[in-house]
């Protein structure tokens, strides 16, 4: 019998019967916090998520969402369904049929066409499907946050909780990685954080978790971290990720679904909440601080 990598024989009794062995596919980050598995099934390809437990205690990113979102990853993955369920509904993007899912283990979704995407291959056209995905997304709006499948944390507890989070994750850091005075700095900025609303984000936005064909964004694969929060936090992320044409360009599609809110009030802190989390691998404070704004 054929069976899933790390299963039991009844843990996979439910799930689509494997043609052939599971294979093994690269794993591209040292961090990375699943092992990846391509599955041949009677009921289709599938791409098979199994948690690497020990990467995702030391992870800071994971430290960082379960701190500042209740995340509770991987715990969460057992109501992963309903993230892929909206975002397929309300997002712009092709998104896997969600198959299984099991607290703290493993995903089992649908195998999608297309290669990573690399930042070297974005284009305009990617850019503006971006741009309506996330306008989309960004206009489904509520007043309380957190985890996704119960984001019921009130909006007041935002800046107490954005600041715990910050002083946690700084204090993990190499002390020589964050100044005293940045710290100081964003701390008070995030004091005064009031968001007057909360959408779907992912915070770990990165141009890897998206597939590519024929020169458009063919799927959004990666959604373990979609949580209810402001915003702004995807849009200052994606000022690393977009050049000055290319961000002037998602602006003009984006506020065709809503008006791109004003990140100057919270840009350090935020930006030192992503450095802290690690989220694009940048060690340097310096050279994470000196991009230059482009919303």
């Amino acid at each position: 019998m054929v069976t899933y990598p790390g299963l039991t024989e009844e843990q996979q009794s439910l799930l689509p019967k494997l043609k052939r062995a599971a294979i093994s596919l690269p794993v591209l980050f040292e961090d990375s916090t699943h092992q990846l598995w391509q599955c041949e099934t009677h009921s289709g390809p599938m791409i098979f998520k199994v948690c690497q437990h020990k990467q995702i205690e030391e992870s800071v990113f994971w430290q960082g969402m379960n701190h500042l979102f209740n995340a509770d990853f991987p715990t969460s993955l057992q109501h992963i369904e309903a993230i892929y369920q909206q975002i397929a509904t309300t997002g712009e993007l092709t998104i896997p049929n969600y198959i299984a899912s099991k607290s703290s283990h493993f995903v089992l979704a649908s195998w999608l066409e297309g290669t990573m995407l690399e930042a070297s291959q974005v284009n305009d056209t990617m850019v503006n499907q971006l741009a309506n995905h996330l306008g989309k997304l960004h206009n489904q709006t509520q007043t309380t946050w957190g985890p996704f499948h119960q984001a019921t944390l009130p909006a007041k507890a935002w800046p107490n909780r954005l600041c715990e989070t910050i002083q946690l994750l700084a204090k993990n850091k190499v002390p020589s990685l964050v100044s005293q005075q940045l710290l100081n700095e964003a701390i008070e900025q995030a004091k005064k954080v009031n968001p007057p609303y909360f959408s779907p984000i992912m915070p770990d936005l990165r141009w890897d978790q998206f597939l590519q064909q024929n020169n458009q964004l063919s799927a959004l694969v990666d959604l373990d971290a979609v949580v209810f929060g402001p915003p702004e936090i995807e849009l200052i992320l994606l000022e690393y990720l977009l050049t000055e044409q290319q961000a002037d360009n998602f602006k003009k599609v984006y506020q065709q679904h809503k008006m791109m809110p004003d990140l100057s009030q919270v840009r350090i802190c935020y930006r030192l909440l992503l450095f802290l989390m690690n989220v694009l691998g940048e060690r340097s404070q310096a050279t994470w601080f000196e991009v230059s704004p482009k919303f």
